[in-house]
């Protein structure tokens, strides 16, 4: 276990494989990441869940349509106004 004196701040591993080695989660993490992947899944499900016993099956894939049409216009806009930017700002 590491120290909160014994950290170093500078990195001493000269290549990248080696770094990130060194700042790896261990091995004995994979309850925390295995409970985070399950809270994520659960709280997707009930996402899903919810508005439609609130407001029906129909009703529920409109949101989500108009929802996903919402995000795709937002960047296709985003990308229309990025493509033009004068090169040189």
């Amino acid at each position: 276990m590491i120290s909160i004196d014994s950290a170093s701040t500078r990195s001493t591993a000269s290549t990248p494989s080696a770094r990130a080695r060194e700042f790896a989660t261990p091995k004995s993490f994979w309850i925390a990441r295995a409970f985070t992947i399950m809270t994520a899944i659960g709280l997707q499900l009930v996402g899903l869940y919810a508005p439609n016993v609130t407001f029906g099956a129909w009703i529920t894939v409109g949101l989500y349509a108009v929802g996903g049409l919402t995000v795709l216009l937002q960047r296709v806009i985003a990308e229309r106004r990025v493509a033009s930017w004068p090169a040189g700002d």
